[in-house]
């Protein structure tokens, strides 16, 4: 679950960075436009028709880099999320190999007395004959 929403994450910001290039391209086509037509002797309506779409496509530019920020924020915190839960599992895996070595240790103890009882049991045996 948390790797799928790194994902979602991952595609948000992709989308954002191209909105970004996409809006910058605007601006840059609208910067050559209004240089070409201010070249071209330009209307002042025209003139700021381009003066306040370029201040437009700006502040569009600058809300879209916030939210990269933001999103490059919460894939920063989401890494660690996984980081600390693939740490987490590899403490139980560990935690969990651990006692089954502890297991096995006793199992052995257990099968070294069994046998010494037994070693024990047949040499009386032996002797009591």
């Amino acid at each position: 679950n948390e790797m799928m929403i790194l994902g979602g994450l991952t595609r948000q910001l992709s989308e954002e960075m191209d909105k970004q290039l996409d809006l910058e391209d605007q601006q840059d086509k609208c910067q050559k436009n209004y240089e070409r037509d201010m070249a071209a002797s330009i209307t002042p309506t025209a003139c700021q028709v381009y003066i306040h779409y370029m201040s437009f496509l700006k502040e569009q530019i600058k809300i879209v880099e916030k939210r990269i920020d933001e999103i490059t924020e919460k894939i920063d915190i989401q890494i660690e999320v996984v980081k600390n839960l693939k740490l987490e599992t590899r403490s139980l895996e560990i935690v969990k190999e651990n006692r089954y070595d502890e297991y096995k240790k006793e199992m052995a103890k257990e099968n070294e007395k069994e046998m010494e009882e037994f070693i024990t049991t047949s040499k009386i045996m032996k002797d009591g004959s």
